[in-house]
């Protein structure tokens, strides 16, 4: 179910951005939200993404890393491509603001998926160093 449910999100999240606020259910919706909560929503809506895209791709077998990259730079082309968008939306602007909040959101998500991925034991994940002894 992988990449249907990233699409899915990422129709929500196309929706979401296209709402005129004041108009319509969904809109008056939104008006009756203070703006720093509908501002500041960007950054776990994109972290979400950022966290669905990596186990996304890491379940098609791609190292969990590059699948952090992949995912943390599209949800970043994402979140640009729906301000973009959203400018053209009767009562909404396209806000470098907006971008702003939802690298955060993406950063977040990314440091918490690294953070995931250390190793419990106390060790930091990498091999042992062979010892600095001169070859005979």
């Amino acid at each position: 179910m992988g990449f249907t449910l990233v699409l899915i999100y990422m129709g929500l999240l196309g929706f979401g951005a296209m709402i005129s606020p004041g108009i319509g259910f969904s809109g008056e919706m939104i008006a009756m939200l203070p703006p720093p909560v509908v501002d500041f929503s960007h950054a776990p809506a994109y972290g979400l993404l950022t966290w669905l895209l990596t186990g996304g791709l890491a379940g098609r077998g791609w190292p969990r890393r590059y699948a952090l990259l992949v995912a943390a730079a599209g949800a970043t082309v994402f979140g640009v491509w729906m301000e973009i968008f959203q400018g053209s939306v009767p009562g909404r602007v396209a806000d470098i603001g907006d971008v702003v909040v939802n690298s955060a959101g993406i950063g977040t998500a990314a440091l918490l998926i690294l953070w995931r991925a250390l190793p419990v034991d106390g060790t930091d994940g990498l091999p042992a160093a062979r010892p600095l002894t001169p070859v005979a």
